[in-house]
C-alpha cells in the first residue's frame, strides 16, 4: 500500500516537471538588445506589439514635444543650413515626425522640401554599429525634379537630420526593398556616413543681409534669346537686357529661355538647370552641362521638337558668346535623348534658315 502511494506521488511530481520544461522550451527567443526598432515598427519577421494594441485609436496614442534640429539644403546657394525647433512626436515615432517636418515645414523659400508623395514605412537602429535603417514607401527621387546638386543636397538634409537627432553616424535608406545609393552607383558598405560639419545655423536676418551684399555682383547685359515656335516651325529671337549674377551668363540665358513669349513657343518650364559651363576660346567652343531633369521635358515630344529644343539652347549660347560651336551634355555625359544621341564632343548644328526677329 505504501509503495503504491509513493509511486503515485512520484509519478505526479515527474509529470509536473515535464510540463514545466515544455512551457520554457516554447518561449520565443528574445531579440538582441543592440537592435531596437523605432517609430513603433517591428522587423518584417514578427508582428509589432504596437500594431496589436493601438488599433489606430486616438485615445491610445501618446504625444510628446521634442526639441530637434532640422537640416535643409538651399537650392539657390547650394548650402546646408539647420534650425532648432520643437515638434510633436506620436507614439515615439521620431523618424516619421522628423520626415514630416522636412516635407511640410520650411523656414525659407529656397530650402528644399521632401515630397509628400512618400512616407516612412519602418525605421530601425543598431546601437552597436550606430546605424539607422530607414525604409520609404517608394522612391522620392522618381517623384521630384532633381539635378545632381539638388539630389545630393536633399540626401544631406535627410542624413543630417536623422543622424543628429538619433545619435547615429551611419544611415541606410531603402525604397521598399531596394537600397538607395544616390549618385554613387554602388554603396558597398550599404549605408551613407553622416556629416553635417558644413551646415550653417539659419537666421533670416543674416541670410537676407548676405543676399543684399551679393547683389553687388549683378550686371545687366544686352542679350539675344532664341525661341522656337512649334506652330510655324520658325526660330524667333528677341534682344533684351538680362541680369547676370556673378558672371554666370549661361545660367542667366537659360533662365530667360523659360520665359516664353507666347503659348506656341517651346516651353522648357522649370526643369531646365545648368550644372556647369566651360568656354574654350582656342577652339571657339562652349560646353554646357545640364542636369538630368532636362530629359523630363522631352519625354512627350517628337524628334522635331527635341532637335529644335537643342538648337534653341545652342543658338542662344552661341550668339551671346560670339562662337559657332556648342556642346550639350546632360549630367556630365554626351546628350542621348528619346530620338537623338550625340557622340562625345559632338556640337549642335545651328545652321538653320528659318530664323526671324520677334516683334512684340
Amino acid at each position: 500500500m505504501k509503495k503504491r502511494i509513493f509511486l503515485l506521488i512520484f509519478s505526479l511530481i515527474f509529470s509536473l516537471t515535464l510540463i514545466g520544461c515544455k512551457k520554457n522550451n516554447n518561449q520565443p527567443p528574445k531579440a538582441p538588445n543592440s537592435q531596437n526598432s523605432v517609430d513603433g515598427e517591428e522587423s518584417k519577421d514578427t508582428p509589432g506589439e504596437n500594431e496589436k494594441s493601438n488599433n489606430g485609436s486616438p485615445e491610445n496614442k501618446s504625444i510628446t514635444n521634442n526639441k530637434v534640429r532640422l537640416f535643409y539644403f538651399d537650392s539657390s546657394k547650394l548650402q546646408l543650413y539647420y534650425i532648432d525647433k520643437e515638434i510633436e512626436v506620436t507614439d515615439k515615432a521620431i523618424v516619421k515626425a522628423l520626415t514630416k517636418e522636412l516635407q511640410n515645414y520650411s523656414p525659407n523659400k529656397n530650402f528644399m522640401n521632401l515630397t509628400n508623395e512618400v512616407e516612412v514605412t519602418s525605421a530601425k537602429i543598431d546601437k552597436e554599429k550606430k546605424l539607422l535603417t530607414v525604409v520609404f514607401s517608394s522612391s522620392y527621387v522618381n517623384k521630384m525634379v532633381l539635378g545632381t546638386s539638388t539630389e545630393s543636397g536633399l540626401l544631406a538634409s535627410l542624413l543630417s537630420t536623422y543622424g543628429y537627432n538619433l545619435g547615429v553616424d551611419k544611415v541606410a535608406i531603402y525604397f521598399g526593398d531596394e537600397l538607395y545609393t544616390s549618385l554613387r552607383g554602388e554603396l558597398p558598405e550599404g549605408y551613407f556616413k553622416v556629416d553635417y560639419n558644413s551646415a550653417i545655423a539659419y537666421s533670416k536676418t543674416s541670410y537676407d543681409t548676405n543676399n543684399e551684399s551679393s547683389s553687388k555682383n549683378k550686371k545687366t547685359l544686352n542679350c539675344r534669346v532664341y525661341y522656337y515656335n512649334c506652330s510655324d516651325d520658325v526660330f524667333y529671337y528677341i534682344d533684351r537686357p538680362i541680369e547676370v549674377i556673378d558672371g554666370a551668363l549661361v545660367t542667366a540665358l537659360t533662365n530667360e529661355l523659360k520665359n516664353t513669349p507666347d503659348e506656341n513657343s517651346f516651353n522648357f518650364g522649370d526643369n531646365l538647370s545648368v550644372r556647369t559651363a566651360k568656354l574654350d576660346k582656342v577652339n571657339n567652343t562652349l560646353t554646357v552641362d545640364l542636369s538630368k531633369s532636362y530629359y523630363n521635358i522631352l519625354t512627350k515630344v517628337g524628334s522635331g521638337s527635341e532637335s529644335a529644343a537643342l538648337k534653341t539652347l545652342a543658338l542662344t549660347y552661341a550668339y551671346n558668346y560670339g562662337i559657332d560651336k556648342v556642346i550639350i551634355l546632360v549630367n556630365g555625359k554626351p546628350y542621348s535623348g528619346s530620338h537623338i544621341s550625340l557622340e562625345a564632343n559632338e556640337c549642335i548644328n545651328i545652321n538653320v534658315n528659318n530664323i526671324k526677329p520677334l516683334n512684340i
